[in-house]
């Protein structure tokens, strides 16, 4: 009698094989879009933010003309924002899921990257660090571009893996349209073509395809193109636009791994890690070892011999090679899924979530962002307001004028300005145009309220004229100092 012939198992279908691949993407972008969703509303809008959601609510032309004469570099973005707002709506969260979502974006082709250039485990490991570092979080929940540029990036060296790999027209257009989304979104981020350089060279060095560097530097060119008139108009506002960087010192590099990441010792964690993949075999991790030195090199150069640019937010963009090159370190062996090796990756895991839990704490706060607390000083104003009512602000300030109109919006009514002569959107300008002399336009009124972006004694000091009107007429009637932030009430005395 023979003995029974076992029966091989049935294929597992193609779709169930799929989703295994996926796994590390879809599991590394749900964190990371729990993760920056998790009271995204809670911190006020920073000086940035309120910048974005002013200018988003202009036309498209206004900020076409605006960006002529400043933040060009960011124009593509406030367009964006533009209609985005239009129908979804301008509350914080609103205005910042979109950020939320292409940083989850981001994770995810992170961890996909990590599969496809080395194993799922790599994959998923690289994903979970993303999410869990404290500027991921705090830059999803941030009305401006960083969290795209960081997409983008990912994004087009996932698409250059690929079009390597099996070219194509279709694979090189979309590499080139990823190259573009970065320059659209973020000039600076466009230094991450260095890794793609270091990935091609390796490439034809050791395959002989000479026409994949062509096909790589044509793509290159192409995306480019578009770009020219931006950089131009960039290159041209240097001086307004990059005016508050401070020149790059040595302090301010060794202080930048911590800015990056938004833990100091989340930071020496990941270099530490990184230092053990350096162990790996050079040709594997070159390329995520230029996506990671290739940015912080470039901008340390263009700092320290043109001009300085040395900004953590700018940097945003190592932040995907270095959890890839940590994940390498931790699960880069053969036992990557062995007993072993799944309880070091794990125990390195939640010790990294752990030193960035008051970090986590830190950027959900309600004052985490830079800038005044509009929030607090539209509150104030507010609740307190009378009919005739005027506001005064610094000469020439940009983000307090536009912070309290925001929150003062809300309101039913709000303190007139009257000090405007021509608003900002119809100055193709981020500040408004004032009247000079200031003294004359506030004749007549019984209140005035002094808003200043600082906490300082006298918030009328920066307004000689005012100064000298109120200590004449009036009385102060109240006095308050948010974080980062001085509003004093004066009233006309009866006597006046």
């Amino acid at each position: 009698m023979r003995p029974p012939v076992a029966t091989p198992p049935p294929p597992a279908p193609a779709g169930h094989h799929q989703l295994v691949r996926l796994l590390p993407a879809l599991v590394s972008g749900t964190l990371m879009l729990a993760f920056g969703l998790i009271q995204a509303g809670r911190p006020g809008l920073s000086w940035d933010e309120v910048t974005s959601a002013e200018v988003s609510q202009r036309t498209v032309p206004q900020i076409w003309e605006m960006a002529q004469n400043i933040d060009a570099v960011f124009a593509p973005y406030y367009v964006f924002l533009h209609y985005w707002s239009a129908v979804v709506g301008t509350s914080e969260v609103q205005l910042r899921l979109p950020s939320i979502l292409a940083m989850a974006g981001g994770v995810a082709v992170a961890a996909e990257l990590g599969r496809r250039l080395f194993n799922p485990m790599i994959g998923l490991v690289t994903g979970l660090i993303l999410a869990v570092l404290p500027n991921t979080s705090r830059y999803a929940a941030e009305v401006r571009p960083y969290a795209f540029a960081c997409f983008f990036s990912v994004l087009a060296l996932l698409l250059l893996v690929g079009a390597v790999r099996r070219p194509g027209p279709y694979r090189w257009a979309g590499y080139g349209l990823s190259l573009l989304g970065i320059g659209l979104f973020h000039l600076v981020a466009l230094t991450t073509l260095v890794a793609h350089a270091v990935l091609v060279g390796l490439f034809v060095w050791r395959t002989r395809r000479r026409r994949t560097a062509a096909a790589w530097a044509g793509t290159v060119l192409a995306a480019m193109l578009p770009l020219l008139p931006i950089a131009y108009l960039g290159l041209h506002q240097e001086d307004t636009q990059l005016h508050w960087v401070r020149p790059i010192t040595q302090a301010a590099v060794r202080a930048m791994p911590g800015e990056v990441v938004g833990s100091p010792e989340a930071a020496w964690l990941l270099i530490g890690l990184v230092v053990l993949a350096s162990w790996r075999p050079l040709r594997r991790i070159a390329p995520m070892a230029a996506l990671a030195a290739g940015p912080l090199v470039a901008l340390a150069l263009v700092s320290a011999l043109v001009s300085p640019m040395w900004v953590a937010r700018y940097l945003l963009v190592v932040l995907a090679p270095l959890a890839m090159l940590a994940a390498i370190a931790l699960a880069g062996g053969r036992d990557g899924w062995a007993r072993y090796g799944v309880l070091r990756i794990v125990a390195v895991l939640l010790l990294l979530a752990a030193v960035t839990v008051p970090a986590h704490r830190a950027v959900r706060s309600p004052t985490a962002k830079n800038g005044p607390d509009y929030r607090t000083v539209a509150r104030i104003v507010g609740d307190r307001q009378q009919s005739g009512d005027v506001v005064v602000y610094p000469p020439g300030n940009r983000a307090m004028r536009a912070g309290l109109d925001y929150y003062l919006n809300r309101l039913p009514a709000r303190p007139g300005d009257p000090l405007v002569r021509v608003p900002s959107a119809e100055a193709a300008k981020l500040t408004a145009d004032e009247y000079p002399d200031d003294v004359a336009h506030l004749a007549g009124a019984d209140r005035i309220w002094v808003v200043a972006g600082s906490e300082r004694d006298d918030p009328a000091a920066a307004r000689p004229a005012l100064r000298r009107y109120l200590a004449a007429g009036y009385r102060r009637a109240g006095f308050w100092q948010p974080e980062r932030a001085t509003v004093a009430l004066y009233e006309r005395t009866r006597a006046s």
